[in-house]
């Protein structure tokens, strides 16, 4: 018998960086702003955030969005609104009170279950956003308030596509291992129009104060898709460039 709760939709994530060693009040005055920053993103865009069905978590949010509510414009306007409401509120913030997100956008299979979606592409979603190049990202690079990844069929079908206003240089594709998860990601950095060498500034994951002896994520060449990115050569497409 077929599962009537069987579907195919688009993940998002985010996740709150720091939250964890932040005093209570901040973690308070952070759900606030994440919440208000999304629902504002959303509605600039003409998305509808009443009909995401949303797992909360304090710092984090899972949400599987309506068949409907079309993929290129969660991918770049709403992400792009959601930069821009996060700069906004960090302006007059001290570093350390700033609000910065991680994000994580899949596409697949979503099925219900008694306490959340117990589908592979669900773990997909989670293992972007808690992946070491994920996070390493927006340690290594203060001025960046979003760090974006998506999953490769995301990458393929949205964006290299030409569904959207972005920029295939503009991203970057990154090998992610995470448990029992390996696959490809593709890194994004809204709002940051400098360039970033990847090589020179590798990512560095984010340690726990008892794993100080941890190595560093290095991105690695081949960790970089080879791939010409429309019709550039090859050593251009290959640089570690990340545009805003």
């Amino acid at each position: 018998m077929a599962d009537r709760g069987f579907r195919r939709s688009l993940y998002v994530g985010v996740d709150i960086r720091g939250y964890g060693a932040a005093p209570e009040q901040r973690q308070r005055k952070w759900q606030e702003i994440l919440l208000r920053s999304l629902d504002r993103a959303a509605s600039a865009t003409g998305l509808d955030r009443a009909r995401w069905s949303r797992q909360q978590h304090g710092d984090a949010e899972l949400a599987v969005l309506p068949h409907d509510e079309p993929d290129p414009l969660v991918v770049d306007g709403f992400t792009r609104r959601l930069e821009a409401e996060l700069r906004q509120h960090n302006e007059d913030m001290v570093p350390w009170a700033r609000l910065r997100l991680r994000m994580a956008v899949h596409h697949g299979v979503v099925v219900n279950g008694p306490n959340g979606y117990p589908c592979r592409d669900a773990v997909v979603v989670r293992r972007l956003l808690d992946s070491k190049p994920l996070r390493g990202v927006l340690q290594q690079w203060p001025e960046a308030t979003l760090a974006v990844m998506l999953s490769d069929l995301v990458y393929r079908s949205v964006v290299e596509a030409g569904h959207t206003s972005l920029r295939t240089d503009q991203f970057r594709r990154l090998a992610v291992r995470e448990k029992e998860f390996k696959g490809y990601g593709w890194l994004w950095l809204p709002g940051c129009s400098d360039t970033i060498d990847m090589y020179a500034r590798p990512i560095v994951p984010r340690f726990n104060s008892a794993d100080v002896q941890a190595r560093p994520y290095v991105v690695r060449a081949e960790e970089v898709s080879d791939v010409v990115v429309r019709g550039r050569h090859r050593a251009a497409a290959t640089r570690g460039f990340i545009g805003g």
